[in-house]
């Protein structure tokens, strides 16, 4: 893909690969998907178990409902994720005492063990992914990440008042959109 150095394809798109959209959601599959080959091959984990072990490595005693908040999935989806790492001895399901009904999720020890492989080998990932840009570019690009995540949520948050077809469930709910502050 030839560089545009100014910048004007992504401001003022002339085709479907000049939309910032269009060229980050390819980035993010081509990236995701070596990443997932990664994991599987080194760590043996896919790329949704990675997500669950990584936010409980984080965060351990996450409820289901903040876990698939966390990981940008349904609960559904979540629950069967975690579940599968409780089948695998990975992930431990706790009661708490001040709400029986709600159950938090927290590594095993070899979960702990498998959350440490899978990190490091996710980070050497991304260092091999970011080893293309020279310090500079990898600040300007941080800078300008941060930037159109915060836009992007205000104008999701600008867009989700906008009125709906009758009868039809929103495009976007806002707990299935993965946010950078929460992960």
């Amino acid at each position: 893909m030839a560089h545009d150095k100014g910048g004007s394809r992504l401001q003022r798109p002339q085709r479907l690969a000049d939309f910032i959209n269009y060229r980050v959601y390819h980035l993010n599959r081509v990236a995701l998907g070596a990443a997932a080959l990664h994991l599987r091959a080194r760590a043996g984990v896919t790329r949704r178990e990675w997500r669950m072990i990584s936010f409980l490595g984080e965060q351990p005693g996450t409820r289901l409902t903040e876990l698939a908040e966390s990981a940008g999935l349904d609960k559904v989806l979540a629950s069967r994720a975690v579940h599968a790492l409780v089948e695998r001895g990975l992930v431990r399901r706790e009661t708490r005492a001040q709400d029986r009904r709600a159950a938090a999720f927290t590594l095993t020890e070899e979960g702990e063990a498998v959350y440490r492989a899978a990190f490091a080998r996710a980070r050497e990932f991304n260092t091999q992914l970011a080893a293309c840009l020279t310090a500079e570019e990898a600040r300007i690009l941080s800078r300008c990440l941060d930037k159109l995540q915060a836009r992007a949520g205000a104008m999701l948050a600008e867009a989700q008042a906008l009125p709906q077809p009758p009868g039809e469930a929103p495009a976007w709910a806002l707990q299935q959109v993965w946010l950078a502050d929460k992960g």
